[in-house]
């Protein structure tokens, strides 16, 4: 009896240890699986980066900072044969020693919003009682507009300004200074409604981008247009019925164009896409002392600047307009003395 319970001792030894090198298999292959799993995985992220950001959102719930909202899928178009003379000409534009801010460390980049006001609550940006469009700044905030203009290597405007004001968004007031080139003028115009049109803008050879919405049969559309204006074609925003042109993708095109400055200078609708897309760096309001009689109101206010990331940083009067400066968290003004820059 003593043989057969020593026996079924080691019997019951030689099966524990059988078990635990099954347990210890098992796991390894467990483990092999595992780094497996993360090989491939890394692997597909450095292929793939826009792909595994979707597939870990929905793996891990991970909702995205306010302050990276994308709107829209950034899928840029080129229209005719006749514009790829157009980039060359945006080329030279922005690749003189003066004109490439890139090479300049401290050079202003960005997005400047400038906005101007008239002092009645709902911040009136036009008189609907005036048959035309005036200027109701004074001189010298009209000087400072055109000051931010040279330190800009773009000036950004909707279709409603120029349809409205027939504008050229070119530096005139203020010495352009040897070696400087014009800012390259930017329009949004989603549905190409200027295309027709008898403006300024679209005719006087300087380079000029229009942004739209992709659409067929563009050769046929764009005939007859100046050989100086880029037509660049981008998906549908989902995030703003009032703007179906997303301006972070407007923005991230321009900088690939080597534009690093954008002066975003109206007009309401368009100012707001960019605030509500937290896409502005920087603000310069103009509140002029009148009122008007029938005012434009602008949808916007102190809260529309603070939920886009701005905060005040100082005021200033110039020739009795009052002027806010704002600034985004995390960044300082140009200059810190506020009224020298512009």
């Amino acid at each position: 009896s003593m043989r057969r319970r020593h026996g079924l001792s080691i019997a019951n030894g030689i099966a524990k240890r059988c078990l635990s090198s099954r347990l210890i298999a098992v796991m390894a292959m467990v483990m092999c699986c595992y780094s497996l799993v993360a090989s491939v995985t890394a692997a597909f992220v450095s292929v793939h980066p826009s792909k595994s950001r979707r597939y870990l959102h929905l793996a891990g719930n991970a909702r995205p900072s306010p302050s990276t909202r994308r709107c829209g899928n950034f899928r840029p178009s080129f229209h005719s044969k006749r514009h790829m003379m157009s980039t060359n000409i945006l080329a030279a534009a922005t690749n003189s020693d003066d004109a490439d801010i890139t090479d300049d460390p401290a050079a202003v980049t960005g997005v400047t919003l400038k906005m101007a006001f008239d002092s009645s609550p709902v911040w009136g940006v036009a008189d609907l009682s005036e048959t035309k469009s005036e200027r109701f700044t004074s001189p010298e905030s009209l000087d400072m507009v055109h000051r931010l203009r040279r330190e800009s290597s773009a000036v950004l405007v909707g279709r409603a300004t120029v349809e409205r004001d027939d504008c050229t968004l070119t530096v005139r007031r203020v010495e352009l200074g040897d070696g400087k080139v014009q800012p390259v003028r930017i329009i949004l115009d989603p549905s190409l409604s200027l295309i027709g049109g008898d403006y300024a803008i679209m005719k006087d050879g300087l380079p000029t981008i229009v942004y739209h919405l992709q659409t067929e049969n563009m050769d046929e559309t764009l005939k007859g247009t100046s050989d100086a204006v880029t037509f660049v074609g981008l998906s549908s925003s989902d995030l703003d019925s009032r703007s179906s042109i997303c301006p972070l993708e407007v923005v991230k095109d321009l900088e690939n164009r080597g534009l690093r400055h954008i002066m975003v200078e109206g007009g309401p609708a368009t100012a707001l896409a960019f605030l509500e897309a937290r896409a502005v760096d920087r603000a310069i309001l103009v509140r002029a002392p009148i009122e008007f009689e029938t005012p434009v109101p602008a949808h916007m206010d102190e809260n529309t600047m603070i939920s886009a990331g701005l905060t005040m940083v100082g005021t200033d009067v110039m020739g009795g307009d009052s002027v806010e400066y704002w600034i985004r968290d995390g960044l300082s003004w140009p200059n810190s003395d506020l009224p020298m820059w512009p």
